[in-house]
């Protein structure tokens, strides 16, 4: 038809949604791209490189190499970068048994003061705990942000949503302290939350005769959470700060960015 000439001439293809989706993701690698060069160069910078030091000095590391680390931006891909390693230092042997290898030993102090968790950029984050917070499950989840255009599968949006959480676990007291809520005209308004979510619970009794494993159900229950913000002067709602949010990523960032500070 004289129709589908003229939109192929145009855009070359009759499916309008196949070419936008194609052009956002040509613009969104070129971005990517120019970000991580500027992110390979930031690191390489000697300047940089002397701060990190003195922050690793008190946090008890010590700048051991440069090495080439894969990470994931906002699209979901992975990105390889030039990072300066830090070794973090080994508590007082005691007597007895040898201890066992060091889990998180390795640290990437820039990536860290730069809100990169975890090989993952802040961007990222944000909105894959977002979606796995107002999903029922994260399989929807995946779904959904696959069709936003993020490379994401089920498995990976589990790991990423359990770090933050023990991160945000690790920082939590820091954030609740009593300090930080003694302040004047401090206003705060907290609210009861709720949803719908599931939880995975073990079959009582024994397994069926072949059966590997013991089997689960999957309720639904409503949570009780309590969202704690807080307002200016005007009664609108202050974004940045300690205010608690579980759906950004700023009351992670407030505390655990500032740490070497």
């Amino acid at each position: 038809m004289a129709v589908d000439r003229v939109i192929i001439s145009a855009f070359g293809t009759d499916n309008f949604a196949e070419y936008e989706q194609s052009v956002y993701e040509k613009y969104q690698e070129k971005a990517e791209r120019e970000i991580v060069a500027k992110l390979n160069s930031l690191l390489a910078d000697v300047v940089f490189l002397n701060i990190l030091k003195e922050w690793g000095a008190q946090c008890a590391c010590r700048f051991l190499t440069y090495r080439e680390i894969f990470i994931r931006l906002k699209s979901g891909r992975r990105w390889k970068v030039l990072t300066p390693v830090f070794l973090r230092a080994k508590p007082k042997r005691k007597c007895g048994r040898s201890p066992k290898r060091q889990k998180g030993a390795l640290r990437h102090l820039g990536l860290e003061l730069l809100g990169i968790l975890k090989r993952v950029s802040p961007a990222l984050i944000d909105i894959c705990v977002s979606m796995a917070v107002l999903c029922p499950s994260y399989e929807v989840a995946a779904n959904a942000l696959r069709g936003l255009g993020i490379t994401m599968n089920e498995h990976l949006l589990r790991n990423i949503t359990t770090r933050f959480a023990n991160l945000a676990k690790n920082v939590r007291i820091e954030c609740n302290s009593d300090a930080v809520w003694q302040k004047p005209d401090l206003r705060i308004l907290i609210c009861v939350d709720g949803g719908r979510v599931r939880e995975r619970c073990a079959k009582r009794g024994k397994r069926k005769k072949g059966q590997k494993r013991q089997g689960y159900s999957t309720d639904w229950f409503e949570p009780r959470l309590l969202t704690i913000s807080q307002f200016d002067h005007d009664g609108k709602k202050i974004k940045l700060g300690y205010a608690l949010d579980s759906t950004t990523y700023n009351m992670l960032w407030s505390c655990y960015g500032n740490e070497g500070s």
